[in-house]
């Protein structure tokens, strides 16, 4: 999970987009929308990759839906080479002590035949595959944008969430857990749920963490591999009511002085370098963890407990349809 993004220019202004009170009906390719009374509301399935058909300047662009996307709408380095796009900012995405290096501009958008503007950042490389980008449910221009991962179950609860949305984080809910305040994402790109060492410890002191396994890499987001390890939870944490039992901690990220559970943990033996375009801060020395940033991003294997996953853009909250217990606890 990133820490947030760096930027080397002034503030972002913000476009915004009033949606009319009587909505009309929408259809999008890919998947079926409806408006409702005061209410514009559009669908998006598993089926159809929850893809939602755009254009922009005059070309058409698919965009994957997912509430773990940033505060950009971020394409894949080919489209905007592609549409020739030339960044009027340049900022980093903060990866534990990676820092990824993109551009920025803003761009209109065109959402089955409505206009909004949105800024728009991409890195070298490809970062979502089957489609042009990636988008946050919270940049689409409906009041309610809903997320069918698969047919309900009889035994499921919603569960709903106060998010913030904000260009340094993204789509976030503030997570108060042993007197820190963890930033809980939710995302259907990535499989695993991962947390910062700092979150894993305040964590595993109160569930009795311990450790499963040897360390691996995993691809954490957006092409960088960080060094995690599977962490099991001797009691369940509950978030808000959305139960886990076990993550993949980044053991040497965003850890500051925070403890992890007693066990020898790896070295540090130097990271990989990565192109131009992929920084690494600071001397490769052992044993040294950045400061600690309390991030807790929850995967698709853990969400697919879930039917669905809706975002209220009027409310600003997110809501999970999902069994509450863990089948797969260990």
């Amino acid at each position: 999970m990133s820490k947030g993004l760096k930027f080397q220019s002034p503030r972002w202004w913000r476009g915004g987009l009033a949606i009319a009170a009587a909505a009309m009906p929408v259809i999008l390719t890919g998947c079926a929308s409806t408006g409702s009374g005061a209410i514009a509301e559009s669908n998006f399935d598993a089926s159809s990759d929850f893809i939602v058909d755009a254009q922009m300047r005059g070309r058409a662009v698919r965009l994957k839906v997912d509430p773990g996307a940033p505060w950009f709408v971020l394409l894949n380095g080919s489209v905007a080479k592609s549409m020739r796009l030339v960044g009027t900012r340049s900022a980093t995405m903060a990866i534990g002590p990676m820092r990824v290096k993109g551009k920025t501009r803003s761009e209109k958008f065109t959402f089955a035949g409505t206009e909004a503007r949105r800024p728009v950042m991409w890195l070298k490389g490809e970062v979502v595959q089957g489609a042009d980008g990636v988008i946050n449910p919270a940049h689409l221009p409906w009041d309610l944008v809903k997320m069918r991962i698969k047919a309900p179950r009889a035994n499921e609860q919603q569960i709903e969430l106060p998010m913030r949305f904000d260009k340094e984080r993204g789509l976030y809910h503030e997570y108060s857990f042993g007197g820190q305040t963890i930033l809980t994402r939710f995302t259907l790109a990535d499989k695993l749920t991962t947390a910062t060492g700092a979150a894993a410890s305040v964590i595993a002191k109160r569930r009795n963490g311990i450790w499963k396994g040897d360390p691996f890499t995993y691809a954490v987001r957006y092409g960088v591999t960080r060094p995690v390890r599977r962490m099991v939870l001797g009691q369940p944490l509950s978030v808000n009511g959305f139960v886990l039992s076990k993550m993949a901690v980044r053991i040497l990220d965003d850890r500051g002085d925070y403890r992890l559970p007693v066990e020898t943990l790896p070295v540090v033996t130097g990271e990989e370098e990565g192109d131009e375009d992929i920084l690494i801060l600071g001397k490769k020395q052992r044993r040294t963890f950045g400061a600690p940033h309390f991030w807790l991003m929850i995967g698709s294997d853990d969400l697919s407990r879930c039917s669905g996953i809706s975002y209220n853009n009027r409310t600003g909250r997110l809501i999970l349809s999902c069994s509450l217990t863990d089948p797969t606890a260990v």
